[in-house]
């Protein structure tokens, strides 16, 4: 179903000019960066591929490239080619946006991405908030554990008041805010047992991102042996045992073939973080004025579709993992307390960890009220 469903999306986006490499399901290819770390190798057929358009760019078309972290199949990369296809497709033209995945226009490296897209090497980048709070602390507020409730409610934060001061620092680093778009919240995956509780998680040795927060509450808060560790190597290192696990949303333990090396899978649903869109200052102030509201109205437009098509295929993605041999499980109530109670213990921490009060009571007192 999966892959029927891939497939019609791609007859879909026949508009835009796909630079992606091949479905990620390949174990040696799997590389989605925006899986949370951004550092993967890129793959090795993500050179553009052109393909029959549609829209059929002018001949004074200005030329925009589009990358994302992750492989072909996962949810941001089935984003930016969507979005690509609405903007090249409403400007008639005018606009001949290509896309690339896997990180193969800044080498994997997500902390480069951000300063090739400034030096201009990159006109327009899709990327997940926590490589932002490598520049920023202040972006380590909305990977606070259990903070919401649901990707509605995340969603509502992004376009609120209380969560304004991250998009004005991203452009204070020289990159033109687009938009905010969701991230289904991140699940666990492990071959050790299924994750109930928080003391499900105790001594197991599970891969995260090299961020403070998931150290902490994994670490200090739940007991698990954290191992920071570059995306690139995980599948290696589950197939190996030299990891018991990983966390992430279900699009990457599927788009990355975890299913192949991991057991267990369960709706922890811990983290929500969010896609930062944005675009060189330079590039976007050169377009006509009525094109550069075609792409910020497109970019925030992308924002509920994003959340939509998530909603559809997470569940898709879950069930050919189960088909494929992993065991899912979703957590009661008490378990879901349990994990909040562990996160507001760490509050104090993590607001250093932000080291910014005022956004950080905003986005408490945000949280809270809803």
């Amino acid at each position: 179903m999966k892959k029927l469903i891939a497939m019609a999306l791609a007859a879909s986006m026949m508009v835009t000019v796909a630079a992606c490499g091949s479905k990620g399901n390949d174990s040696s290819a799997s590389a989605s960066a925006g899986a949370d770390a951004g550092t993967e190798t890129p793959a090795a057929d993500s050179g553009a591929e052109e393909t029959e358009e549609t829209v059929a760019p002018a001949a004074d078309a200005v030329k925009l490239n589009l990358s994302v972290p992750d492989a072909e199949s996962s949810s941001i990369a089935v984003a930016a080619k969507e979005f690509a296809k609405q903007l090249n497709e409403k400007s008639e033209g005018r606009l001949d946006v290509t896309v690339y995945c896997d990180g193969s226009l800044y080498g994997g490296d997500a902390t480069a991405a951000v300063t090739t897209m400034q030096d201009g090497g990159l006109d327009m980048l899709c990327l997940a908030t926590s490589w932002y709070a490598s520049f920023d602390d202040s972006f380590n507020v909305i990977q606070v554990p259990y903070l919401f409730d649901s990707v509605d409610e995340e969603q509502a934060y992004l376009n609120d008041e209380a969560s304004k001061p991250m998009w004005d620092a991203v452009e204070g680093m020289g990159v033109k805010f687009l938009a905010a778009w969701t991230r289904s919240f991140r699940m666990t995956t492990n071959n050790t047992r299924p994750i109930t509780t928080p003391e499900d998680l105790k001594g197991i040795k599970l891969r995260t991102p090299g961020n403070q927060i998931y150290q902490v509450f994994f670490g200090d808060g739940c007991g698990a042996n954290v191992t920071p560790m570059s995306f690139s190597e995980v599948y290696t290192a589950l197939q190996t045992n030299t990891i018991d696990g990983q966390e992430n949303p279900a699009d990457v333990p599927f788009s990355s073939s975890f299913f192949e090396v991991q057991k267990y899978i369960s709706a922890t649903n811990h983290i929500g973080e969010a896609w930062v869109v944005g675009m060189n200052p330079d590039k976007f102030a050169s377009l006509d004025a009525d094109l550069q509201t075609l792409i910020t109205d497109t970019a925030q437009e992308m924002q509920t579709w994003k959340k939509e098509y998530d909603e559809k295929t997470d569940q898709e993605d879950i069930d050919f993992m189960v088909e494929k041999g992993m065991e899912y499980n979703e957590l009661d109530e008490a378990g879901i307390e349990a994990f909040k109670q562990v996160s507001e213990s760490l509050y104090p921490k993590f607001q250093e960890i932000v080291n910014n009060p005022e956004l950080w009571d905003a986005t408490i007192a945000f949280a809270e009220s809803h």
